[in-house]
């Protein structure tokens, strides 16, 4: 009597399990970079690159705002933050989760706006909505690793009285 030889499930099974494990491992999913390919840090623009066009490709999608009136003109601080909140669009929302008030000291000259996040793209989506330049921003990113509770601190200045903010 011959011996019938049954298809070998299990060894094709097992191969296809295999294959599939490791073209997981060595092809990377869609959106994730290989290790052959550059990534580029938050911040920190490729040389000869122009830092202003690096930074605005990271823009986040909600950006949580501060605003403090650095001036003596009342309610700037309050009208400044409704017409941040209207600015919000579908791709970028602007939230304040406090509600403005007064800076520690005044009267400040010029607006500032102080990013604490790693690079600036959420400080200028800030800045033309105010319609100011970039060169107002600084950077003040907590080093201790702390949870942050906004990302752009908004100090408003006597500059800002001829704005359409300023209820004049």
């Amino acid at each position: 009597m011959s011996a019938v030889r049954k298809f070998p499930w299990r060894w094709v099974i097992g191969g296809l399990a295999v294959a599939v494990i490791s073209l997981t491992i060595l092809i990377p999913p869609p959106g994730i970079p290989s290790e052959k390919e550059e990534v580029e840090t938050p911040g920190e623009p490729e040389s000869g690159s122009d830092p202003d066009n690096a930074a605005v490709l990271i823009t986040p999608d909600t950006i949580r705002v501060l605003v403090l009136n650095g001036t003596e003109i009342d309610g700037l601080a309050g009208r400044t933050q409704m017409e941040l909140l209207r600015a919000s669009t579908d791709s970028i929302a602007i939230i304040a989760p406090f509600d403005p008030s007064d800076t520690e000291f005044k009267p400040y000259e010029e607006t500032i706006l102080i990013s604490q996040l790693p690079d600036l793209s959420a400080a200028k989506v800030i800045a033309d909505v105010l319609g100011m330049s970039g060169e107002w921003i600084v950077w003040e990113v907590p080093a201790d690793g702390r949870t942050l509770i906004v990302d752009i601190i908004i100090c408003l200045g006597e500059d800002m009285n001829g704005s359409t903010y300023s209820g004049e």
